[in-house]
């Protein structure tokens, strides 16, 4: 195989990649394989050399070394997938395109500025409370799960006025605690996924506990492991994968806390593969709320900046897992995700064929490719009024580019009233 470059991961330009994750059992002559970066520690199974596969010895080669997962560029291979002539986020767009119904279970009922005072209040109180919980679970191994209920309820409750003030507070809140702002993202994008879904309030509480306790058991992983900077070594990283279980085994026998909380939190690092942790479950062995949990899991993960990384742009994020559906993700669940977001989530940064840039306000289920914007920017760069500009229902002004805040000068935050 030819050592090249890696193509960008649905980004601008010619480099544009369209990825999926497929098994080594799947592969080919003539497909592009892709090294995205991931530890292996992670990731022991994935076969990352970049290139093009050329014969049938090159599989057999990969498929003896052990390996079982691959990721390919179907753009860079060769005979395409019938995406030619599309860009990435068009393709996505198009598998995702189907009748929705009538009803929109996430459509708001107040304002977004009415909201985001309230959720933004809520959020940071939910960030002392994730905060607290895992500090006496240090101290002491035990924590009352049931205390959590009413910030879950406040959440439902933020989540059912308007999703689009906890979802862009969950991503562009200037905190550095990743550890207690990673648990409360979970549960809030959980809820946000769950009523999409069309699940209903009760079930939508216990989603949003095992959202917050879902990495409890990291309480018990060293800080020198929890926060490296570096890659963990092979005994470090065996220490970290137990942390489901850590947070399952100090909670499982209190009677209060729901077999679905404790399914989410013991089984969300399982694949539909079966190459997840702790148990190796597979396909149907895991739990609905599990499912749910590790979608919006890794896509937080991705998200955030760490010290070890920086933060992926979410509509990058949605495109590397929409290449990992029916390998790490239950054959449904990461395409309903991005309908539920949006392939440009609230909070994404985008450029208009006018010229014009702004920040998303508010995702569009039925056609993903137009989100209502709120435009800060004039068609040379100038600062102007923000002034909400709703894409759907029309062809002429369409999204041309999501773009880095940083590189844009523009602070979502500030937009959207999140600062």
């Amino acid at each position: 195989m030819q050592k090249v470059a890696a193509p960008a991961i649905l980004g601008g330009g010619e480099e544009t990649a369209v990825l999926k994750k497929i098994s080594t059992r799947d592969l080919k002559p003539g497909m592009y394989v892709v090294d995205m970066g991931l530890s292996w520690l992670e990731n022991p199974y994935l076969y990352s050399q970049v290139g093009l596969v050329g014969s049938e010895s090159d599989v057999l080669r990969v498929q003896r070394e052990g390996f079982l997962e691959v990721f390919v560029d179907t753009r860079r291979s060769l005979g395409g997938d019938g995406t030619d002539g599309l860009s990435d986020e068009e393709a996505i767009s198009a598998e995702l395109a189907r009748d929705l119904g009538d009803d929109d279970p996430l459509a708001p009922t107040v304002p977004l500025a009415e909201e985001m005072p309230q959720a933004r209040a809520l959020y940071d109180d939910s960030v002392g409370f994730a905060r607290k919980a895992m500090d006496v679970m240090r101290k002491d191994g035990f924590v009352d799960v049931q205390t959590a209920l009413p910030m879950v309820e406040g959440i439902l409750s933020s989540v059912t006025r308007n999703a689009n003030a906890l979802l862009g507070l969950s991503k562009l809140r200037a905190v550095d605690e990743y550890t207690y702002t990673h648990c409360i993202n979970v549960a809030v994008l959980a809820v946000v996924f769950g009523r999409h879904l069309g699940f209903g309030d009760i079930t939508l509480s216990r989603v949003g506990l095992a959202g917050l306790f879902h990495d409890l058991g990291k309480a018990r992983v060293p800080d020198s492991i929890l926060n490296s900077p570096r890659r963990l070594t092979p005994d470090e990283f065996s220490i970290m994968k137990r942390h489901p279980e850590l947070g399952w085994e100090q909670v499982r026998d209190n009677a209060e806390v729901y077999d679905e909380v404790l399914a989410g939190m013991l089984e969300h690092h399982e694949k539909y593969n079966g190459l997840g942790y702790p148990r190796g479950l597979k396909g149907e062995e895991i739990s609905i709320i599990a499912r749910i949990l590790s979608v919006v899991d890794v896509y937080d993960a991705l998200t955030s900046r760490r010290v070890y990384k920086a933060a992926m742009l979410p509509h990058k994020a949605l495109g590397l897992m929409y290449g990992m559906r029916g390998q790490d993700f239950h054959p449904g669940f990461v395409e309903r995700f991005i309908r539920c977001l949006g392939i440009y989530p609230v909070g994404s940064v985008v450029e208009l064929n006018t010229g014009q840039r702004g920040v998303v306000s508010k995702a569009n289920a039925r056609e993903p490719l137009l989100p209502e914007v709120m435009v800060v920017r004039d068609p040379k760069g100038r600062p102007s009024a923000p002034r909400r500009l709703d894409l759907s229902g029309q062809t002429a002004v369409k999204v041309v580019a999501c773009l880095d805040p940083r590189d844009a000068g523009i602070d979502p935050g500030q937009v959207l009233g999140t600062s």
